[in-house]
């Protein structure tokens, strides 16, 4: 679906998602939704909440897109129910070298302080390829899930090096309890 597959001012956004599936349990979508339906802004706050929601797969998912973090950072705060988030991630990267980029991102997770996510035992994601973004999320969830019990990651374009050095770097960030890091890597770089 394409932006200009809508007629008129009639576009969906998140919050007429979740009236629609107010009792969903599993979700799956594609990053390639998520500027349809976060539009100009993410509201703070959600009039119908998906309490039932226990799993959401996002495929093509963009950390760096500015609509894919905020849509999923919303999506976690209003799913007290959430046990597992699995991310494939896209070509939505941002480019590492703008450093305003980063910035910019960075703030989008700043603004969920509040996120809890108490029932999450495993967050997945597909084509990790290590960069800052990336590494905030997961130290974010990590930071945030008392019941977490597995994060998995499928490397991709990450060297043996740089895999150990990510790898320091998680397990020594603060956990909200202890976790099992899974690494499985897409294609061995040297």
């Amino acid at each position: 679906m394409r932006d200009e597959d809508f007629r008129g001012d009639e576009r969906p956004n998140i919050m007429e998602l979740f009236k629609c599936l107010p009792v969903i349990e599993h979700l799956t979508t594609w990053g390639y939704m998520s500027p349809l339906l976060v539009q100009d802004s993410v509201p703070r706050e959600l009039s119908t909440l998906p309490i039932h929601l226990k799993y959401f797969c996002m495929e093509e998912f963009g950390f760096g897109d500015g609509y894919g973090l905020p849509f999923l950072c919303v999506l976690i705060k209003y799913s007290p129910s959430l046990e597992k988030i699995k991310l494939q991630v896209g070509s939505g990267h941002y480019d590492e070298t703008e450093p305003d980029k980063l910035e910019e991102y960075s703030v989008i997770l700043e603004k969920y302080p509040d996120v809890w996510l108490e029932h999450l035992n495993e967050l997945e994601i597909i084509f990790f390829e290590n960069s800052k973004l990336e590494m905030e999320f997961v130290k974010f969830i990590v930071v945030r899930s008392p019941g977490l019990k597995k994060v998995k990651l499928q490397l991709y374009r990450v060297g043996k090096n740089e895999e150990l050095k990510m790898l320091n770097i998680l397990l020594s960030a603060p956990h909200a309890s202890p976790v099992e890091i899974v690494v499985e890597n897409l294609n061995q770089m040297p």
